[in-house]
């Protein structure tokens, strides 16, 4: 389409769309790292199930009550796994390309960027499970991969970040997009709870975080550095279908590594 055309053609929209592919690279760089540096971070979980509602017949009675509800279940699942990374993408393809809110845009990218930055933090100093994991749940996989790993559970970076994708679409509330985008952002807590991804206290956690740094996203104000209109239009085009790629790559492997393997493999050993 023509509108679609202009906006990738549009400097101030490439520059903010590959500082969002850089920050979420980041992200599962730190979480790739974490394999290493984590090794100093304290287990709380033993402490931390001394809480309510944090004991395996509790956890078990809401997992059963959401699978007795087929639609229900089927619903909380769709928005689980559109959660983290579909919930971004959504929220830069509508603020940034779509509305070309550049102003909300920015807020946007130094929000989630705190968000790592904070979480990550926290990670490092100390980690819990989440509640399939403690209990040794069957149909969930244990298993860390590029998307996650099972020790960043308190703060819940999917919680996170969608309160700060409502507290920042808010101000479009009024428009059609922003209003389904607000629906699904807030089905996602009770995604992460109801399917025993989340304790109670991860999420709650995890509105405060998110709180936090919009409002420090707004005190900072972060912009782009002027000197990146420098680059030229045909330079910032191939840096974004470059990061496009590699983001659908990495997704891909995120998804099924053990089958991107077997595939790689397969390739090798073809003469």
């Amino acid at each position: 389409m023509e509108w679609l055309r202009r906006r990738l053609s549009d400097p101030e929209i490439l520059i903010r769309l590959n500082g969002f592919f850089l920050s979420y690279f980041g992200w599962m760089a730190f979480g790739i790292l974490y394999g290493f540096l984590g090794r100093w971070s304290v287990d709380m979980t033993s402490a931390f199930l001394n809480l309510p509602f944090t004991s395996k017949a509790f956890v078990l009675e809401v997992i059963h009550f959401t699978k007795s509800i087929p639609p229900l279940y089927g619903l909380f699942t769709i928005v689980y796994y559109i959660g983290f990374t579909g919930s971004i993408g959504f929220m830069v393809v509508y603020l940034l390309v779509y509305l070309k809110d550049l102003d909300t845009s920015d807020k946007l990218l130094a929000s989630y960027i705190f968000s790592y930055i904070f979480a990550g933090m926290t990670y490092m100093v100390f980690h819990i499970y989440a509640p399939h994991v403690v209990y040794h749940l069957s149909g969930y996989t244990s298993d860390n991969t590029l998307l996650t790993r099972q020790e960043f559970v308190l703060p819940s970076l999917h919680n996170t970040i969608i309160t700060v994708n409502i507290i920042l679409l808010w101000r479009h509330r009024h428009k059609l997009g922003a209003k389904f985008l607000i629906i699904v952002n807030a089905l996602i807590p009770f995604a992460t709870f109801f399917l025993g991804h989340h304790w109670i206290y991860d999420i709650i956690s995890g509105f405060a975080l998110g709180t936090f740094v919009c409002w420090l996203s707004g005190e900072v104000g972060m912009g782009i550095p002027r000197r990146l209109y420098d680059w030229e239009l045909s330079s910032l085009r191939k840096i974004t279908v470059l990061n496009f790629v590699l983001m659908l790559i990495l997704l891909l492997i995120a998804i099924n590594p053990a089958k991107i393997v077997e595939i790689m493999n397969g390739l090798i050993s073809t003469p």
